[in-house]
């Protein structure tokens, strides 16, 4: 199940969304989502070591 989330960015951080997902060709909330799955991925290895 999705659930809807707003957010405010800066001007800056909102085009640097709009270009990532323009390149990879994927919607800003999959960017998003896979950035928060990226940080969590490097978070768990870093309490691993």
């Amino acid at each position: 199940m999705s659930k809807r989330v707003q957010v405010t960015l800066k001007e800056d951080i909102f085009e640097k969304l709009e270009s990532i997902a323009k390149e990879l060709g994927i919607s800003k909330s999959a960017v998003i989502a896979l950035s928060i799955q990226e940080y969590e991925r490097k978070h768990d290895k870093k309490e691993s070591n």
